[in-house]
């Protein structure tokens, strides 16, 4: 069965707006295939440095606001490698009909950063650089604790896959069904956390706001490390 992952991208937007945080500037995100992405280049949860944002451009989702962004960093959510469900198939005689259930040796999620895709823009972060990479590491941190819900729910979301009959077919599409609706849930979370985020620190300078979101996830990681995934 091919896993699903949630790509999340996330601007750091400087310049300043009376009328809240512009859709265009505000975080993006969809449950896509996972052969769909580049992950030649990435990462797991960790400090990062300026280092990490490799990306030679924009995204171009942010291409709009290129001049005003500080940094952008392009994030995943994705089943580790280990991760494991197929389909199990038995007949009961020469005569009965195929049998086919969901087998589920394994479901857990990993956060990652791209780091091809994720960008520095030197000549708006060089005005504030501790206060940019700060403001993407929160990013990454909300990211990582998106992993970890879903690594806690893991149980409920095994359960939901879980079925069985006649059809493979339809065993497999019922099994798919069940976790893309847990992602997509898990993608509208993210991103209205993301764009709370972006929404309290993204439009001007504001390092106190942006130290109470840092105390705060902090915690978070803290509280959940027991479902923190592995590569």
């Amino acid at each position: 069965m091919i896993a699903r992952w949630l790509v999340w991208l996330a601007p750091l937007l400087t310049c300043c707006s009376r009328g809240g945080l512009p859709d265009y500037a505000a975080p993006k995100g969809a449950v896509v295939d996972a052969t769909a992405l580049d992950s030649s280049d990435v990462i797991g949860y960790r400090q990062l440095t300026r280092a990490d944002f490799r990306g030679q451009k924009v995204p171009p989702e942010f291409a709009a606001v290129a001049d005003r962004v500080g940094a952008a960093t392009c994030g995943q959510v994705r089943t580790t490698p280990d991760t494991a469900f197929f389909v199990s198939s038995r007949t009961e005689s020469p005569s009965s009909k195929e049998h086919h259930w969901i087998e589920i040796k394994k479901l857990a999620f990993i956060a990652l950063m791209d780091r091809r895709c994720s960008w520095w823009n030197d000549k708006v972060a060089a005005k504030m650089p501790a206060y940019v990479l700060e403001h993407e590491q929160i990013h990454f941190a909300l990211y990582e604790l998106g992993a970890r819900q879903l690594n806690a729910s893991a149980d409920s979301l095994r359960r939901s896959m879980m079925n069985q009959g006649s059809s493979q077919r339809a065993v497999e599409t019922r099994a798919r069904e069940a976790l893309n609706v847990a992602l997509t849930k898990a993608t509208e979370r993210l991103i209205e956390r993301n764009r709370d985020f972006d929404q309290d620190t993204s439009l001007g300078y504001r390092p106190e706001r942006q130290r109470q979101w840092l105390k705060q996830v902090t915690s978070e990681l803290r509280d959940t490390q027991r479902f923190a995934g592995r590569p």
